[in-house]
């Protein structure tokens, strides 16, 4: 049975997409049939994520009618399977005239997975996507705006009646500036899925152009992200490292072993 998960975050600049595509390549990783979907209908960045060159077809073509689904994806280097959005200024004029949710069913029990990367905000683009999926993750920061609109979110996917399987916290840096994951997940009462520390690992492998999962995948936030898809799946894909003590830890630190 395929599932449909959307990656969605009430503001843009969160690194939702960041957290798509990883998620993504890390279940291709561990041998799932996945299709990643760029639903970001306006500022698509997924393609960009994987150097992906802008010839070609994309979901813009798909929703005006000029080509099948089927038609569209495209294998990245890694072997993942990914509909792009259509980068091209012009796509924005390009009327849509067919309804998302009824092309992406067309591929449901041809993969394990389909993750589908919304549009930012909660405008009818992300109402799109909310249409087409069956769960979905919120995305946020450890800041209050980012958390205020998570909320906001989370009342869109109740109104859509989406199952919401809870969120995940995103750049978390280690710092509590009265804004804890315990004050987070009450906040907006739902469980935290997932934490992603920040990284500078990740902004290397966006300049890459490579999921920080396959460029870096000894990295603290690649680690992170094996650890989360073990926690969406249920299953045990990734084998979680064991945790160095104290001392060895500082030493690795220290002689330029660990991040």
């Amino acid at each position: 049975m395929t599932r449909i998960i959307t990656f969605l975050s009430g503001k843009g600049g969160v690194g939702k997409t960041t957290v798509s595509t990883n998620f993504a390549e890390a279940l291709n990783q561990a041998g799932k049939k996945v299709i990643l979907v760029d639903a970001n209908i306006t500022t698509p960045n997924v393609g960009l994520h994987y150097g992906l060159s802008e010839e070609g077809f994309s979901l813009h073509d798909v929703l005006d009618g000029t080509k099948n689904i089927e038609d569209v994806i495209r294998k990245t280097s890694t072997g993942l399977m990914v509909i792009p959005g259509g980068i091209n200024f012009k796509n924005l004029r390009r009327k849509m005239r067919k309804n998302m949710a009824r092309e992406i069913i067309k591929l449901v029990n041809t993969v394990d997975y389909i993750i589908i990367d919304s549009s930012a905000g909660l405008g009818g683009e992300t109402q799109l996507a909310l249409q087409s999926s069956d769960e979905v993750i919120i995305v946020t920061n450890p800041e209050i705006p980012a958390v205020t609109d998570a909320l906001r979110a989370k009342a869109l996917c109740e109104e859509n009646r989406v199952h919401l399987l809870g969120v995940i916290i995103n750049k978390f840096t280690g710092y509590d500036f009265g804004l804890n994951n315990e004050n987070i997940s009450d906040f907006l009462e739902l469980p935290i899925v997932g934490i992603i520390p920040r990284d500078v690992k990740i902004k290397m492998s966006i300049k890459d152009r490579m999921p920080v999962v396959v460029s870096y995948p000894e990295s603290k936030s690649a680690k992170h992200f094996k650890k989360l898809v073990n926690t969406v799946s249920g299953e045990e894909l990734f084998i979680p490292d064991k945790s160095d003590s104290k001392f060895i830890a500082w030493m690795k630190k220290l002689i330029g072993l660990k991040d």
